[in-house]
């Protein structure tokens, strides 16, 4: 029996956090993000209106999975590129205990806002099964891409940030007229 519970855990642990699963998010890519509210780690409260008008990356991170620990650098560095740029970073916690994922916020020393969703309520709105997962939403609020598991190289967040970025910047054409 307790090797069962064991070997349960285990696959949930590496399945859940692995970012192995693909499944189609409730948000779909090119459909407008759903709402939300959430109060951050400070004590203030946003909702996704506050971050309309400029690309959002938005990502569901959990203390103990090693995927979110991987991937937390690569998400600060990508902050100190693109924030300059009007890029907003939004990092939730999900599946976790709100102790542990203040622990993990203040560990990492994140640059950019961090909420506890509460009873997972945002990320199953927006189709998360497992952190870490994280949205990449143009200023119009259309969710543009989304991706599951962890990421550890800057190339590849930065290309997925890029193409926010390009839609949020007037077209060479556009800037003429």
């Amino acid at each position: 029996m307790r090797r069962t519970l064991y070997v349960i855990l285990i696959s949930f642990f590496i399945a859940g956090c692995s970012g192995g699963q693909k499944v189609t998010p409730l948000a779909g890519i090119g459909e407008p993000a759903p709402d939300f509210t959430v109060e951050l780690l400070s004590g203030k409260k946003v909702s996704f209106d506050n971050f309309r008008g400029k690309p959002l990356v938005l990502t569901f991170m959990a203390e103990w999975c090693p995927c979110s620990n991987e991937s937390a650098p690569v998400f600060k560095e990508a902050y100190r590129i693109y924030h300059p740029r009007g890029v907003e970073f939004l990092l939730l916690g999900f599946q976790d205990s709100l102790s542990r994922f203040r622990k993990f916020v203040e560990k990492e020393k994140f640059p950019f806002p961090a909420g506890y969703d509460r009873g997972d309520r945002i990320g199953t709105t927006y189709g998360v099964n497992a952190p870490p997962t994280t949205f990449f939403i143009t200023a119009d609020g259309i969710v543009r891409n989304a991706y599951y598991g962890k990421i550890v190289e800057l190339e590849k967040l930065s290309s997925w940030i890029d193409e926010i970025v390009e839609e949020k910047e007037p077209r060479a054409e556009e800037k003429r007229s």
